[in-house]
């Protein structure tokens, strides 16, 4: 706080997080960004969003990782290729589904099988079924790697039209499709490790604030160890905010951590 007083910007306020969660209203059609690193939480604040979706659809592109296995994820039917299987008549479909596709053989041929099945689900969703929520486990990677940036950027730029929300969860702000940050209507920031990436999530701001503002505010977060965020509003209904996600009952926090 002496560090923030001391350069003259101001510390976002605190907001605890049962009260924020409360007052984000996130409308189906629109995007969220969340950034941070491994252990940050962004997979448990996704986790706490993802029931206000009717259709969602987990698109986990790298390899296990155990909060998939906590109470945020247990009503997911894991499916290894797309589309979901239909259910046996008289059952309602699938409607909350964590696409994880097998590895294979070599790196190649795993890189190869997770671009087809995750490039069908996109095609799909957008071009036929739409009103699904998309939540990109590790956007840098599916973008970068299994080469879909494209088709993460048309589904961000084209998908309110068809009624499609996006969750892209990334560890860093590089190397991801620029529609990322110009389509997000809302921002969850946790902890930068790298001064690069502190400066581009801090161009991420809204009429309440500044970059200066914010840079210095996500600096001085402590996500990592506590879970903290700053929490940004790109209409600017709230202004920024920081706070710390709790965890579902039942659960612990290494568990949740990714």
């Amino acid at each position: 706080m002496a560090r923030l007083l001391e350069k003259g910007v101001r510390q976002y306020p605190f907001v605890a997080w049962e009260r924020l969660k409360r007052a984000i209203v996130w409308k189906q059609g629109q995007h969220v960004f969340s950034c941070g690193g491994t252990g940050s939480g962004k997979s448990t604040v996704a986790g706490e969003f993802l029931p206000r979706r009717a259709q969602v659809c987990v698109a986990v592109s790298k390899g296990f990782d155990p909060i998939f296995g906590t109470p945020y994820y247990s009503d997911y039917t894991h499916i290894k290729k797309w589309p979901p299987p239909r259910t046996r008549p008289g059952k309602p479909p699938l409607t909350r589904v964590l696409l994880w596709p097998d590895n294979q053989k070599t790196l190649r041929l795993t890189r190869a099988h997770k671009q087809a099945v995750f490039q069908e689900m996109f095609d799909n969703i957008l071009l036929v079924r739409g009103n699904w929520c998309v939540d990109v486990d590790e956007t840098h990677y599916m973008s970068e790697t299994l080469g879909l940036k494209a088709e993460i950027a048309d589904m961000l730029e084209q998908g309110r039209s068809a009624g499609i929300s996006m969750w892209n969860n990334t560890q860093r702000p590089a190397g991801i499709p620029l529609a990322v940050y110009v389509n997000s209507a809302h921002a969850f920031l946790f902890q930068a490790q790298e001064d690069y990436d502190v400066q581009r999530l801090a161009n991420l701001k809204n009429k309440h604030t500044t970059a200066l503002e914010m840079r210095v505010n996500i600096d001085a977060l402590d996500s990592i160890e506590s879970h903290e965020f700053v929490y940004l509003d790109r209409s600017g209904r709230i202004p920024p905010v920081r706070s710390i996600v709790a965890l579902k009952k039942g659960s612990t926090r290494g568990s949740q951590k990714r």
